[in-house]
């Protein structure tokens, strides 16, 4: 057994993968969270040789806008003489978070889990450490850890229930097209990490979906004691969403006169609603003074994915105007007047909170307007959590 250590250790994940590859092994299996082109392409000439005569099978994770185009792409391409590369994918929000590297031959295995997915920075550059461990399969206790290991990689493979998918160059556009796989231009720069996105808009503005996937529960966390509870986070399975109906001050730019001013691209979120879940949005903790208006206070940088974007949202109090404000032209094109907001609170990965607009018509647009069970006063704008 040997401790793999990152950046600065004389073995990282990215050396030892690019040595096994070109070892005397029959069969290559991963499991991993997020592939970007950075860390496939380190590996992509040794697996492409090793996919030759050994059999690759490699399972990926396209949660939290993780996993990019390129990298698939690229790894598709390495592995197409005698390789699969499989999707797996949750549209419950349960992220497949693995990082499990197997070799294996008919006497001997060896594995590493550990922290670092197929990117650069997940191979070399990041912080990250793992457990290698060899093992003899003629012993009975080893043969059993790599029974135990092979039992989890079969299941995810297989995904009962509908999440996974055996990935082909044709479908990976489609997945590109829901907005669950981006391009990487699309993307912050490496480092960034669910998204539900199986009703995402595409770059007309048209509905895209895919039934790839299917949601599938999962046993739940234990239950904490209220008083166990850290201040501002949304729990689990309760209030992680946020709903509104638009109206014609969230929708419309103002005057469109030449050499007017447009209005401000905003969404009014009034204070009533933030007020009823203040942690949801992180107020006022995450919220700091403007000094040049008096009793404003701003939260600036907000990542928030809209369609297959992510965007950086202002998110602004005015009490003197009695509302709360998300900034951001993105925000403001993407609904009309009764269209309902939807905002879910994620909390991890490349953004803060997933967003998209429900339209009359649609198969949820029903159950959306139930959960909008708060009415504002003076206003037809109504909202609610769940």
């Amino acid at each position: 057994m040997e401790f793999l250590a990152q950046p600065a250790g004389s073995k990282r994940l990215g050396d030892w993968l690019k040595s096994n590859l070109t070892g005397n092994w029959d069969e290559f299996r991963t499991a991993i969270a997020f592939v970007k082109r950075s860390g496939v392409k380190h590996i992509a000439p040794d697996l492409a040789e090793f996919a030759k005569s050994g059999r690759v099978e490699i399972i990926v994770g396209i949660d939290h806008l993780g996993t990019s185009y390129e990298g698939l792409k690229e790894l598709l391409d390495a592995v197409s003489q005698n390789g699969r590369v499989i999707i797996f994918h949750n549209k419950l929000p349960h992220t497949f978070h693995p990082k499990v590297y197997l070799f294996k031959s008919s006497g001997w295995a060896e594995a590493v889990v550990g922290s670092g997915n197929l990117t650069q920075g997940g191979l070399f550059t990041n912080y990250e450490a793992g457990l290698q461990v060899t093992l003899d399969l003629s012993d009975e206790t080893q043969r059993g850890i790599l029974d135990g290991i092979e039992e989890v990689l079969d299941e995810w493979k297989a995904g009962s229930g509908g999440t996974s998918l055996e990935l082909s160059h044709s479908n990976l556009e489609e997945l590109h097209q829901t907005g669950l796989v981006p391009k990487e231009a699309d993307l912050p720069k490496e480092g960034l990490d669910h998204s539900q996105a199986a009703t995402d808009n595409d770059s007309s503005g048209q509905k895209v979906r895919t039934t790839h996937f299917h949601p599938i529960s999962v046993p739940p966390a234990p239950t904490m004691p209220s008083s166990g509870m850290a201040k501002n986070t949304v729990t689990s399975g309760s209030d992680q969403h946020f709903v509104m109906t638009l109206q014609k001050t969230d929708v419309s730019v103002g005057q469109s006169t030449p050499g007017t001013s447009k209005r401000s691209p905003e969404i009014f979120i009034p204070l009533k609603a933030r007020n009823t879940q203040p942690e949801f949005w992180n107020w006022p903790d995450g919220f700091q003074h403007d000094p040049t208006h008096t009793g404003k206070s701003d939260r600036k940088g907000v990542r928030m994915r809209v369609g297959s974007k992510i965007v950086e949202v202002r998110m602004m109090t005015w009490p003197v105007k009695h509302d709360f404000r998300l900034r951001s032209e993105e925000l403001r094109s993407l609904g009309q007047i009764d269209d309902i907001l939807v905002i879910q609170k994620v909390n991890q990965g490349a953004f803060e909170y997933d967003v998209k607009v429900v339209k009359p018509g649609e198969s949820e647009y029903k159950s959306m307007m139930k959960k909008c069970d708060q009415n504002v006063p003076n206003s037809r704008k109504k909202f609610g959590y769940f």
